[in-house]
Parts: structure tokens; C-alpha cells; sequence
């Protein structure tokens, strides 16, 4: 864990209890910051701690200016909901992740909502922490029916010099759209703020009711049955992963959980692979679950006859895909964002391309559920579903999707059914939830259901236990999919203005066939229901390339499925292009 030099912060004292601190005036570069060019995908996150470099080592530094931007959006969301719910109703969970700067975060932003009138809600933890997974604070927003606010302070995978606000209000799904902009707005305008530290937060378990809610999920699923007894290493890369630990037990799993902080916590970027495989062994294990800091990416090192393997989520989720449909009848509608593995689209009932985040998956879920949507959600969320030929059919409504999948039903017979709805994305994001269809035989209309809470966002944890119970049952992940082909991703560095000029400029090939190094692309620009391209696709004779402006950091992102022998050189022929050509 690394340390950090805090700047004074110079408070005037109001009443007893009360402090109110003026604000400077915000720099052009710290409004862009608040008020970012494009569009956060998941939260926002900023580099919150300054880095300079003193006697060859590493100097960490919280600015009042940093830390204030923080301020500035807490009292915004306070004030966005209570515009929303007329100042009524004022609860709010507070969540945070293990980074170095949650205490101060977390005491600083539950004495901003204190003062505004909220009941702050903790996860029963240490004194004064409120730690919980990403996801799991996400779907407590609907685990708890009384609490409509929930704030998880955390940057994910980000280094540990970064936090960041991810916020759900009303349902678990990334904040976005109008909401989002207007709290951006009024993050802008804040002057002042007043704080209350005489609070006293009310503590819950919600770590638990997440582990009850996923037990339930599973048993409808598959019988969870050969964990118990299986050596397996967890390794969470930033604090304990208390709720998958305890989850974990509760299934009988001997595990071995590495206390090492690393950074960036991202199992993605990162595996000290000499230092797990002594850990393996000595634990006699064949299993390492990787997580990262928020428990939404997830990687899975694996021994097999004698040799360890590195399992992503791109594989992970096909082949946990394919096996529950090839091996255990398992009829499943694969909702994913374009850019993930298409290796299992093959043994789905039907493929659901959406947007890159869950701001767009969520969406369908709403969708086939019948739950109304605030239209700037489908307004800004790019998806299309694949109709008997493969060709990508956009939709704004749940109508013709729901008579895609009726349309599917009645040509096979089909009056009653239970699928497997999965959600998911390229990094690690995995949401599962059955959908019961049965027609009604009075009137002939079929009826789209489920018994489970909707959960929107992003909760792998349901399908980090089903990869582990098929692993454990002798399944291989290596068999189950198609290895000629690879799916990796790349970026290339760009600062908003950047990106959104390389969106820009690309669109000119929308529609057409450009030539790469004498190979040959069709290019098609995916778009929200705005008309704003979001995605490029750039499609050969072998391949199926994407390109992105990321959401989450100053990048372009690139994805390539292609051959396994080509597809790196690819990669990188078709990044430098749009760099040298279109930035």
C-alpha cells in the first residue's frame, strides 16, 4: 500500500458540529475533469493523488484542489436527488473499495450528505470503513427497497494514485446520460459546502444478503457441489475479498488467500506467475481465482497436467457459456458488448450486441423484463440483436426484440422455458439472471418473467462460482472453446480532444471498404439511438477488429479476433493506421 502526503484543508467553523469550506474558482483542466468530453461508461475516476519523483523513489501527494473535486460532485448528487425525490426519502449507502484514500473519502462524503439531511448507511466493518465489492454495492440499490442512493468510492483496476464515484440511483446500473451531465453541471456551480461530523452511520450486512442472493441464483442454476473439499487460491490483489472469501467458504472450499496489495490491482495487466505457482503448490492447488481491486475483473490461472494456464474473461465467460449449453441443455440468450469474445455466440439461443458498459446492457435487461427505462438511457445505448442470418438488427423499444425470441420459440415447439440471460463484457463484467417465458394458453401471448431481483450492473461473482464448480467437475475451459482464433485488446495513448477527433475523422469509412496494409476491411459505424458512433468495426475475409474511445481512462481502445498466428501483428498494423492517419 502506498503512502500519501495530505495538504492541509483550512475549514471555517460554522455552528457546533458544523464547517463550511469556500471554494476556489476551478481551472479550464479541472472543469474537464467534472465535465468530461466523453462520457464516463462506468463512474467517474480521477487521479487523485499527484506522483513526483524524489531521491529515485515515489513521492504521493492529495492536493486540496484534487480532493475538492471530490467534494464538488458529492454535494452535486446530493442536491440531483433531492431534486429528484422532492427531499424525501434521504437514505444513502456509502461504499468503498481498499485504496488508500477511502477513509478520508468516505468521512468526507458521508459528513457532506450528513449535513444535507441523509441517513448514511455503512457495511458492518472496522471503525469507520464501509468496504464492500464494487457489484455488490451496486445491487444492494435493489437488495434494500427503502434506500434509492448508493455511492461505491472506487477506480477499479485504475493504480492506486486514483478513486472515483460510481452511482447508482433507483436501479442498479451505472449512472449516465442527462442525470449524469446535469450533475456534472451542478458540480461546476457548488461555491461552498457545509459538513456535519457529529453523524452516526447505521450498519448493515450487506455483503451477506448479496452471498444469500447469489446461493439462491446458483441453486436454480446448476447443484454447486464440487468445491467443497477443493484446494483453491484466491488472490484479490487489493484487500481481503471478504464477501467471495465468505462465499467460498460457505460452498466448503479450502482456500489459501494471498495478502499482497499489488499496483495496479488488475490481474489483467499483471500476474507475478512465479510467486502463484509456489503459492499453488503449497496449498496443492490447481486453482487461482485473480480479482482486482472492485471484484469486477476477474482471471483464472489454472494447472493442467502440469502445466499453468491464463484463463481471461473473453475465455472464462465462452467457454463457461459453452459448457452449460452443449453439456447441461442450457438455453441461453448471450447479451454482450460488441467487443467481446464471439467464440460462444454459436451455442446461444440468440446474440444481443450492445455498447461497451453496462449503461447499454442493462438496457435490455429492462428490456425483456418489461421494466420501464428512462428514455436518456436508451437514448445514449447502442443495440442490436442478430436475426437468423447474423445480420445486426438495431432496435429502440422491447418489442421486436421480444418478437425475435417468440418467433425462435414457435419454430421449435416451444411453449415453456427457463434461460439463462447472461451480461457481460470484454474486461470482466458478468451478470447472470434466468428469464422464464411460457405462453399463455388463454390468450396465446407469452408472458416474459423472472423470480430475481434485476440486477444491471456488472456481478461476476454468480459465474466466478460456476466456472469453479465446472473446473472442479473435470470440465476444461481450454476445450471449450475455438483456440484458432484470439481475442486481446490494445490501446493507444489520446486525451479526450484526441479521441473524440479519431471518431470524427473515421467516419468517413463508414459504409466502405479501406485497405490496411493490402488487406482488405469493411468498415461499419455502430451508433446509440443519438446517431452517435460509439464503435467501429473493421471486418476482413479472417478477422473482426473494433476500436473505442475509452471511457475510463486517456486512451483509444482496440479489439481484434483473428487468427491466432496473425492476430498481434494484425492488431498493431491496423492501431498504428488510425493513429498516423486519423488523430
Amino acid at each position: 500500500m502506498i503512502d500519501f502526503e495530505i495538504e492541509d484543508v483550512e475549514f471555517e467553523q460554522k455552528e457546533e458540529g458544523i464547517k463550511i469550506l469556500k471554494l476556489p474558482e476551478l481551472k479550464e483542466e479541472e472543469k474537464e475533469i467534472v465535465d468530461p468530453i466523453v462520457a464516463p461508461t462506468s463512474g467517474l475516476r480521477i487521479q487523485i493523488l499527484d506522483i513526483t519523483i524524489s531521491d529515485k523513489k515515489e513521492k504521493y501527494v492529495l492536493t486540496n484542489r484534487k480532493l475538492f473535486l471530490f467534494f464538488r460532485m458529492f454535494k452535486a448528487i446530493s442536491r440531483k436527488f433531492k431534486e429528484m425525490k422532492n427531499s424525501q426519502n434521504l437514505k444513502i449507502l456509502i461504499f468503498t473499495d481498499d485504496r488508500p484514500t477511502k477513509d478520508l473519502l468516505l468521512q468526507y462524503c458521508s459528513e457532506i450528505f450528513a449535513h444535507d439531511g441523509y441517513e448514511i448507511y455503512y457495511q458492518k466493518d472496522n471503525l469507520g470503513e464501509s468496504k464492500i465489492s464494487s457489484p455488490y454495492g451496486a445491487a444492494s440499490i435493489t437488495l434494500y427497497d427503502n434506500i434509492n442512493l448508493v455511492i461505491v468510492l472506487t477506480a477499479s483496476h485504475n493504480d492506486l494514485s486514483w478513486n472515483g464515484i460510481k452511482l447508482y440511483i433507483d436501479y442498479p446500473i451505472p449512472m449516465s446520460g442527462d442525470i449524469f451531465k446535469d450533475i456534472s453541471k451542478k458540480a461546476l456551480e457548488v461555491k461552498d459546502i457545509q459538513f456535519k461530523s457529529d453523524f452516526t452511520p447505521i450498519l448493515i450486512e450487506a455483503e451477506q444478503k448479496n452471498n444469500d442472493y447469489v446461493i439462491n441464483l446458483l441453486s436454480k442454476v446448476i447443484e454447486i457441489k464440487s468445491i467443497k473439499g477443493t484446494n483453491i487460491v484466491i488472490w484479490p490483489y487489493l484487500g481481503k475479498a471478504r464477501g467471495i472469501v465468505n462465499l467460498f467458504k460457505h460452498y466448503g472450499a479450502n482456500l489459501t488467500v494471498v495478502d499482497e496489495d499489488l499496483n495496479p490491482p488488475n490481474p489483467l495487466k499483471n500476474i507475478p506467475e512465479v510467486k502463484l505457482q509456489k503459492i499453488m503448490n503449497q496449498a496443492n492447488s490447481n486453482i487461482a481465482l485473480l480479482l482486482d481491486a472492485d471484484r469486477d475483473r476477474i482471471v483464472l490461472y489454472i494447472k493442467q497436467n502440469g502445466e499453468y494456464f491464463t484463463y481471461i474473461p473473453n475465455e472464462v465467460y465462452s467457454a463457461m457459456h459453452n459448457i452449460l449449453a452443449t453439456e447441461f441443455n442450457k438455453k441461453i440468450i448471450n447479451v454482450r458488448t460488441i467487443p467481446s469474445d464471439l467464440r460462444g455466440d454459436h451455442t446461444s439461443f440468440l446474440n444481443i450486441l450492445t455498447g461497451v458498459g453496462y449503461k447499454h446492457l442493462g438496457v435490455i435487461m429492462y428490456f425483456l423484463l418489461g421494466i420501464e427505462v428512462d428514455q436518456s438511457k436508451i437514448d445514449t445505448a447502442i443495440l442490436y440483436f442478430e436475426d437468423e442470418k447474423r445480420n445486426l438488427i438495431k432496435i429502440d423499444n422491447p418489442a421486436p426484440l421480444k418478437q425475435q425470441i417468440i418467433k425462435l420459440l414457435e419454430s421449435q415447439n416451444i411453449e415453456k422455458e427457463s434461460f439463462l440471460m447472461v451480461y457481460w463484457e470484454e474486461s470482466g463484467g458478468h451478470t447472470l439472471n434466468i428469464l422464464d417465458i411460457s405462453k399463455n394458453k388463454e390468450t396465446s401471448n407469452y408472458d416474459f418473467s423472472s423470480e430475481f431481483t434485476v440486477i444491471a450492473d456488472k456481478y461476476p461473482v454468480p459465474a466466478l462460482v460456476l466456472i469453479t464448480e465446472l473446473i472442479c467437475r473435470g470440465h476444461i475451459i481450454s476445450e471449450s472453446i475455438d483456440w484458432s482464433i484470439k481475442g486481446i485488446n490494445e490501446t493507444i495513448p489520446a486525451k479526450d480532444e484526441e479521441k473524440v477527433k479519431i471518431m470524427k475523422n473515421f467516419e468517413k469509412n463508414h459504409n466502405k471498404k479501406i485497405l490496411i496494409d493490402e488487406k482488405e476491411y469493411e468498415v461499419q459505424a455502430l451508433s446509440d439511438n443519438n446517431g452517435m458512433i460509439d464503435i467501429y468495426q473493421l471486418k476482413s475475409s479472417d478477422s473482426t477488429l473494433y476500436f473505442r474511445p475509452s471511457g475510463t481512462g486517456p486512451e483509444v481502445r482496440f479489439y481484434i479476433f483473428g487468427k491466432v498466428e496473425t492476430h498481434l501483428n494484425e492488431i498493431k498494423r491496423v492501431q498504428k493506421y488510425v493513429k498516423e492517419n486519423y488523430s
